[in-house]
C-alpha cells in the first residue's frame, strides 16, 4: 500500500527536519541548522511528516479514526492526511484529508504524485516561503532544490505543470495551481472520525438531538458490522442501540 516513493523519500532523509534528535539541540544551533536544512528536506508549511513507513505499516486503528484510514502525514494543528485503499482503483492511493473537527473528510489527492505537487504548491503559496536560506539560495533556489527532490517522483504531467511555472513561480501562481488541481478532484467524501457510542447527557439534555446524535452512531456501526462485515465493532454497535433505545424510553 505505501508507494514506494514515501518510503525512498524517507530512507533518504528528506523527512528528517533536523538530522538529530530535536532535544538534543539548543535554539542557536536549531536556527542554523534551519537555514541549511530547509533545502534539503521537504520542510513545507501545512505538511508535518510525522510517520516513518514502519508506522504506517504496522497502524491497525486508534480508535478515533474510520477503519481503512493510514495516516502518514499531519497538518500540525489536528488534522491528518491518510491513504484510503478501499478507493483505490487503480495502482495508486487516494490521499484523504482527515477533518478533525468536521463530520467529512474529503480526498485530497487521488496519488501520492498528486500530493506531493500539491504539498509544494501549498506551501510556497505563503509569502516569503524559501527566505532565509543560507548560501544565497533564497526562495529561488529553495524551490529549485525542492524541485530536484520530488522530480523524480513526481508523474510527467505533475512535473510539466511545475517546469512550466516561474522560477521561482509567485506565492499567487501557486496558490491558483493548486486551486486548478483541487477543481478537478472527483468530489468524495467519508466519516473520518468514529462516532461515540455515549454522548454527554447532562450537557446535551435536548431529547430529539440526542436521539438524532445516537441514530447517526447506530447507523455508522451497523454499516461497519452488516455490510462490512467488521465483527470487531459490534460491542460498539450494541453500546449505541442501547443508548439510543434508552433515550427513546425516555430513561436517564
Amino acid at each position: 500500500m505505501i508507494p514506494t516513493a514515501f518510503e525512498e523519500l524517507y530512507l533518504s532523509g528528506r523527512f528528517d527536519y533536523w538530522g538529530v534528535p530535536y532535544h538534543s539541540l539548543s535554539d542557536a544551533e536549531r536556527t542554523r541548522l534551519y537555514e541549511t536544512r530547509q533545502a534539503e528536506v521537504l520542510w513545507w508549511d501545512g505538511i508535518e511528516w510525522e510517520y516513518s513507513p514502519d508506522d504506517v505499516k504496522s497502524f491497525a486503528g486508534d480508535g478515533r479514526l474510520s477503519p481503512g484510514l493510514h495516516p502518514f502525514a499531519g497538518t500540525g494543528h489536528g488534522d491528518i492526511y491518510c491513504w484510503y485503499p478501499r478507493w483505490q482503483d487503480g495502482p495508486d492511493v487516494p490521499v484523504v484529508l482527515y477533518i478533525h473537527d468536521e463530520p467529512e473528510s474529503h480526498l485530497f489527492a487521488t496519488s501520492f504524485s498528486e500530493f506531493l505537487i500539491r504539498g509544494i504548491l501549498r506551501s510556497f503559496s505563503a509569502e516569503g516561503a524559501g527566505d532565509g536560506a543560507s548560501g544565497g539560495l533564497g526562495a529561488a533556489g529553495v524551490w529549485r532544490r525542492h524541485m530536484e527532490i520530488i522530480g523524480p517522483f513526481l508523474d510527467p504531467a505533475h512535473l510539466r505543470t511545475l517546469k512550466e511555472m516561474g522560477d521561482p513561480p509567485s506565492s499567487s501562481e501557486c496558490a491558483a495551481a493548486d486551486r486548478r488541481i483541487a477543481e478537478l478532484l472527483p468530489i468524495r467524501k467519508i466519516i473520518g472520525s468514529q462516532p461515540p457510542v455515549r454522548y454527554d447527557e447532562d450537557l446535551i439534555s435536548d431529547r430529539p438531538t440526542l436521539l438524532h446524535l445516537y441514530g447517526e452512531s447506530v447507523s455508522y456501526y451497523r454499516n461497519l458490522v452488516v455490510h462490512e462485515s467488521m465483527e470487531e465493532f459490534r460491542p460498539r454497535l450494541d453500546q449505541a442501540e442501547t443508548a439510543c433505545a434508552r433515550v427513546l424510553r425516555g430513561e436517564s
